[in-house]
């Protein structure tokens, strides 16, 4: 019997999107989420009642006096949430943060 021996390869894969250029940054991080309002947008995905009402359990158990606005109260869904109209909605409602979820 002849074991044949294989030998190591290397491959160079380019990226095919090619380059991305960032051009906003994320919104700066708070400190705490203690006192502020946080605003649940979702994607109407996976069982996000159960999902979302653990979060905002633990979440009222860590952060004193934070509100929470929970994702019935905003447009749901894949195509809903990537508007800008979310973000207008975040601001007008008072949101000082977003928790955006839940992904299938």
């Amino acid at each position: 019997m002849i074991k044949e021996r294989i030998l190591p390869v290397t491959l160079d894969v380019d990226n095919p999107t090619g380059p991305v250029e960032i051009t906003e940054l994320h919104a700066p991080r708070l400190d705490s989420l203690a006192g502020k309002t946080v605003c649940e947008i979702s994607n109407d995905k996976w069982e996000i009642e159960r999902v979302f009402g653990r979060v905002r359990e633990l979440l009222r158990q860590r952060y004193p006096g934070i509100k929470i606005i929970p994702y019935t109260e905003f447009p749901q869904g894949t195509h809903e949430i990537q508007t800008d109209e979310i973000a207008r909605l975040v601001r007008e409602k008072g949101g000082q943060a977003a928790i955006v979820g839940n992904a299938a």
